[in-house]
């Protein structure tokens, strides 16, 4: 038996069966090839044709099917992943009104902004965890303002997901997680948002009946299976959201687990077992998948809208002829980290919620006609979208967000070696890819709503890392890097252009950079001339002791001198370390944590140090000359001593020193 499972992307479909008794993927197909088009009758606007997500559907299902001769009575679960935000809506003969507003559409931008400051920022965020934003419900308010008569018709809103199985079983329904999405969720309340319905004026019978998230909804019709060559009464059994779905694929269900996926859009996702909001919206919480089991397990999400649309741009608008994506990962390999200067900012997509819903727009800095060629553009974009994952998620640490490893899927930036390694080695995480995708997801999932698989657990027993990327860069050079495109962002957020004053500015920063290098290197070229000249003195004392031993008849003066002896060699090896003494008592990260903490010890201090710096357990072990057991039983003490907990974070905690 099997079960099937679809992604319902704003670019394509995907299809995906696996087999219910192995959990092993039989195959996958999208539809269509190439990217579907995007409404754009305005700047800010996006939208799509609903029975456009429909027809690909169906013809991605037959596709699945005839390639891989899967009789379809044999499936016993159909899974739906969807593009989340959106909004359908449909009259009641189940008919579209007009196309959908998709996620990236920021028309309601000013809508949400103004019901966030009349109902109030501290009720909407401890009742809702978001602001209404830009989201469904701030999209619908905007057709009720501008397009009345269509308004008027409406018999009932769908996101893309709850519209796809209202397709295939001619049921109309939502989810907890659905709603929660659109801001039409209160979580204090664990009921629909009606204050922020009736502040909008938008009647509550206008959303569908719920279900759970994990359940059947309804069967598939003799109509719906004559179009997608499915069987009459196969059950659909699963809707979710994309990143929650994502989430699930990946196996991330539980508090402190991370997702992230860089496709037309960036998003890191990350579960915690409580309610958590951000102040500044610039990130949103959403029920998870596993909500409803005890109305705990939320989902952290931050979006970055121009993430793999940069990057798609750069390939069909930038790359020759037929250059595909692995034909520009490989040239982006032959450029060094920081792309020899060329800096690019990627928020070319619309409002960015991560900045507060301001559209900063595309930025390309540093560009040398002389030098600089088509690869320095592509590995410049892969650094800069890279870049934009880790301010984000610096981000969420700073919210309390626990992140010690990522998981992604296979079909996504993330493939690429470039992208990956530079966010892994800023971070000084592990990124973990696991061979699957959204389709996949959803069908592993459709089996536990229809029965095939008692857990969700069990649903998902099979997954595993397929490969790990681990933080292997240039360390320095990639903070070089980041720390330039940080210093670009601030300039277009402040308001300031990347003209000549931009570039003295930099420049000025530049030279005073060098000149305390200079000053450091003058002071340790001394340090250092000073500490041969006491290794020189210390050889010759050593020397002309041992000489004095042999010559002693005394037992008693032999035993001083070999005291005395050994002391000498002891100071050498300080010596020896001097530099590393010199360098960490003068680094004004270890001189504001010895004020903040006096009681920690020299040899505490070098850890913390080198936990700082982002060095792994090993180069630590090998610095201290201590076993990797050595090292973990130092890094726990100093948990104790700064209070952090079991999983607490050193890099939050230090980013506070």
């Amino acid at each position: 038996m099997y079960l099937i499972g679809y992604d319902i992307g704003s670019d394509t479909v995907k299809a995906a069966l696996i087999d219910a008794s192995s959990h092993d993927v039989v195959g996958v197909t999208q539809y269509p090839e190439q990217d579907m088009d995007i409404i754009a009758r305005q700047k800010g606007w996006a939208e799509q044709q609903p029975e456009l997500w429909w027809r690909n559907v169906c013809l991605a299902t037959k596709k699945l099917l005839t390639n891989y001769d899967i009789h379809s009575g044999d499936i016993e679960g159909i899974g739906i992943a969807y593009q989340m935000h959106g909004l359908v809506l449909i009259d009641r003969d189940l008919q579209v009104l007009r196309p959908a507003i998709i996620w990236c559409d920021s028309r309601a931008v000013s809508i949400g902004s103004q019901a966030f400051a009349d109902i109030g920022e501290d009720y909407c965020l401890q009742n809702y965890l978001n602001s209404p934003g830009n989201f469904t419900a701030s999209k619908l308010k905007w057709i009720k303002d501008h397009e009345p008569t269509i308004y008027h018709k409406i018999h009932k809103i769908l996101l893309p997901g709850d519209f796809i199985a209202m397709k295939l079983t001619g049921n109309v329904s939502t989810t907890i997680s659905g709603l929660s999405e659109g801001v039409f969720w209160n979580f204090k309340e664990k009921n629909i948002a009606e204050k922020l319905l009736k502040y909008y004026g938008i009647a509550t019978n206008l959303l569908p009946d719920i279900l759970p998230t994990f359940s059947e909804t309804g069967r598939v019709t003799k109509t719906a299976a004559e179009q997608t060559g499915l069987a009459v009464g196969t059950p659909v059994t699963y809707r979710a959201g994309d990143q929650p779905n994502n989430a699930v694929s990946l196996n991330v269900l539980e508090h402190g687990e991370v997702a992230a996926i860089s496709g037309t859009s960036g998003v890191v996702y990350g579960i915690v077992d409580r309610p958590l909001y951000d102040a500044q919206s610039r990130v949103n919480a959403f029920a998870h998948v596993n909500y409803e089991d005890n109305f705990d397990r939320i989902g952290v999400l931050l979006c970055i809208n121009g993430a793999g649309m940069q990057y798609s741009w750069v390939k069909h608008q930038i790359a020759r002829g037929q250059t595909t994506y692995v034909d520009m990962e490989r040239m982006a390999s032959s450029v060094p980290v920081g792309s020899e200067g060329i800096c690019i900012l990627p928020f070319g997509n619309g409002a960015e919620r991560i900045f507060n819903n301001r559209n900063l727009e595309s930025h390309i800095y540093n560009l040398d006609f002389n030098r600089h060629t088509r690869a320095h553009i592509y590995r410049a974009s892969l650094e800069g979208i890279a870049f934009t994952f880790v301010y984000g998620i610096n981000m969420l640490k700073e919210l309390g967000l626990e992140v010690d490893v990522i998981r992604v899927g296979n079909d996504n930036m993330f493939q690429s070696s470039v992208f990956s390694s530079t966010i892994s080695t800023l971070l000084g995480i592990p990124i973990a890819v696991v061979d699957t995708n959204g389709a996949i997801g959803a069908a592993r999932a459709s089996g536990v709503g229809s029965g095939t698989y008692a857990t969700l657990q069990e649903a998902l027993k099979s997954i595993k890392a397929s490969k790990v990327y681990e933080p292997n860069l240039n360390y320095a050079m990639c903070s070089q890097a980041y720390n330039y495109w940080l210093a670009s962002l601030n300039k277009v957020l402040n308001g300031v252009g990347s003209g000549v004053a931009f570039a003295k500015d930099l420049k000025l920063q530049n030279e005073d950079l060098k000149k305390n290098l200079k000053a450091i290197k003058k002071l340790t070229t001394t340090q250092s001339l000073q500490l041969e000249a006491k290794k020189n003195l210390l050889n010759e004392i050593e020397v002309s002791l041992q000489i004095l031993k042999k010559e002693m008849k005394s037992f008693d003066a032999r035993k001083k001198l070999n005291t005395l002896t050994h002391k000498i060699s002891i100071n050498q090896g300080d010596s020896d370390s001097f530099e590393e003494h010199f360098d960490l008592l003068n680094n004004d990260f270890i001189q504001r944590l010895k004020k903040q903490h006096p009681q920690l010890s020299f040899e505490e201090l070098k850890m913390c140090f080198f936990l700082q710096m982002k060095f792994s357990t090993k180069e630590i072990a090998s610095r201290l000359n201590l076993s990797t057991r050595g090292v973990e039983t130092k890094r726990y003490r100093l948990r104790k001593k700064f209070g952090l907990k079991k999983r607490g974070s050193f890099a939050g905690f230090f980013a506070q020193i």
